[in-house]
């Protein structure tokens, strides 16, 4: 009995795609992450000013931003001067060796000779490529915003169908049959998002202290948040699938490439965070109270011995000041005075597993495609899920998945989206061909397959009167054996 289900090959270059789940995770650990407040937070440094200071991610992301354009920048040096000893070409060297292992598997629309030249002798094309980098950094870190209030909403599996679409568009490529099956499989992870949408309205009577669900509030932001987060993955798909033309085609290195991201970047949110410095979030508009996290801290009061901190009702989405006063201690009265050392601990980090993360997924790119980027996703929200679930039976005094008082369909709500994260990884295997399906035609024009035709049908160019031979020795065999996919 043949098999129905196999495993394909292992590309090397997979170790990108774990390198780059690695560092997003420990990124990630420095500043807390959880999932609807439902389990204690996994942090590495746990202080009560870190627990202000996390929430100024605005701030955090413009100290990697410009580390990102130093690190990149050095990386670009040494990668030049590295090119020059070895006598060659020091901006194409490393993509034009890339490209040579790609003919086989994308075809270009746009490969003529002329158009195989260095971006910044293309002043339309550096423009293109700026615009490019403006919109995956403005897409990103939207994208974070949303999370913060529509998390639930987050129909993240699209992509995949959004960056195929793009692929085929750029890159001529062609949809087959296993690729289309996969696609439809993710409709799987996607009844499953649904469903932990109905949860949500499934028990009344909630009290509002302990829901922080936004739409829960206003049914309304469940067709607008879907329909934004859609517009948001679209522009990070076209973006993801564009810098793959532009190191593929325009020869950008991807060093180089994020050394226009850092400072991009750090225009972006350095802008962003003086303007909110100056603007109070409105507290009528139930939005802000989601995304606008940083609170105005006013002073500490002492009462019987015990200090209670006082808060003032505005809130900023972000602002400097705040920061600042924080990290030197004027508004915490448990302030250590290690914390200013913390804080550059974390900094450091912070832009070191930004880069690596950052660059790896450009590397990802450079050597497989976009859709291998998504696969990482679901990989990385299920490793999140394992380390919350081993992080709260350790810290928790029961030794209990969920921290206590976690309201019963939220628990439900984050197995449901473990499930889907499964799905979705299996859908994501079958359409990389990383799982053959051998029935149904489904295995048929898998690279391996494709392979082997070509080989069979290049020898019998090469010797034809062979091949003459074997087709004449084949009918005068009676017992002669038919050869069909299994």
């Amino acid at each position: 009995m043949s098999k129905c289900i196999s495993c394909g090959g292992f590309n090397k270059y997979f170790i990108y795609i774990l390198l780059a789940i690695f560092f997003k995770i420990f990124y990630d650990s420095l500043y807390g992450f959880n999932y609807n407040d439902s389990f204690e937070e996994v942090k590495i440094f746990n202080t009560r000013t870190q627990d202000y200071l996390s929430w100024h991610g605005l701030i955090h992301q413009i100290f990697c931003y410009i580390g990102t354009t130093i690190i990149s920048f050095l990386f670009y040096k040494y990668e030049v001067n590295a090119s020059k000893k070895e006598g060659n070409d020091p901006v194409t060297n490393t993509t034009n060796n890339v490209n040579k292992k790609h003919n086989l598997e994308i075809q270009l629309i746009h490969n003529d000779a002329e158009e195989n030249i260095d971006i910044n002798s293309d002043k339309s094309s550096f423009i293109i490529c700026l615009l490019v980098i403006f919109l995956w950094i403005s897409a990103e870190e939207l994208i974070d915003v949303y999370s913060l209030a529509l998390k639930d909403l987050d129909f993240w599996m699209f992509e995949l169908l959004i960056v195929t679409a793009f692929s085929r568009k750029l890159f001529k490529i062609e949809i087959f049959n296993h690729q289309k099956f996969a696609m439809w499989f993710t409709l799987v992870p996607c009844v499953l998002k649904v469903s932990t949408i109905f949860l949500s309205f499934g028990h009344d009577g909630i009290s509002d202290k302990n829901l922080t669900i936004l739409y829960y509030y206003d049914k309304l932001y469940i067709p607008i948040g879907i329909s934004i987060y859609m517009i948001l993955i679209t522009s990070r798909a076209y973006a993801n699938t564009k810098i793959k033309w532009f190191m593929d085609l325009k020869y950008i290195s991807p060093s180089k490439l994020l050394i226009y991201y850092g400072i991009i970047g750090t225009i972006i949110c350095t802008l962003t965070a003086i303007v909110t410095t100056y603007i109070k979030c409105d507290a009528n508009f139930k939005l802000f109270n989601y995304i606008c996290k940083i609170p105005y801290i006013g002073s500490d009061i002492k009462v019987n011995s015990t200090f209670y901190t006082t808060y003032i009702n505005d809130t900023y989405l972000e602002n400097f000041n705040i920061y600042f006063d924080t990290l030197l201690g004027k508004v915490n009265t448990e302030y250590d005075n290690n914390e200013i050392i913390i804080e550059i601990a974390i900094i450091f980090f912070g832009i070191f597993s930004f880069f690596f993360y950052k660059y790896f997924s450009l590397k990802v790119i450079q050597h497989l495609t976009p859709v291998y980027l998504i696969l990482s996703n679901p990989i990385l929200f299920i490793i999140q899920k394992i380390v919350l679930l081993i992080n709260n039976i350790f810290k928790d005094d029961d030794h209990s998945l969920f921290k206590k008082g976690t309201i019963a369909f939220v628990e439900s709500k984050f197995f449901l989206d473990m499930a889907g994260d499964i799905f979705s990884i299996l859908g994501f295997l079958i359409y990389l061909e990383i799982i053959e399906l051998k029935f149904c035609n489904y295995d048929y024009n898998i690279k391996s397959n494709i392979s082997r035709r070509s080989f069979i049908e290049s020898n019998e160019i090469n010797e034809p009167e062979k091949s003459l031979i074997n087709d004449e020795e084949a009918h005068d065999d009676e017992d002669s054996v038919t050869f069909t996919c299994s």
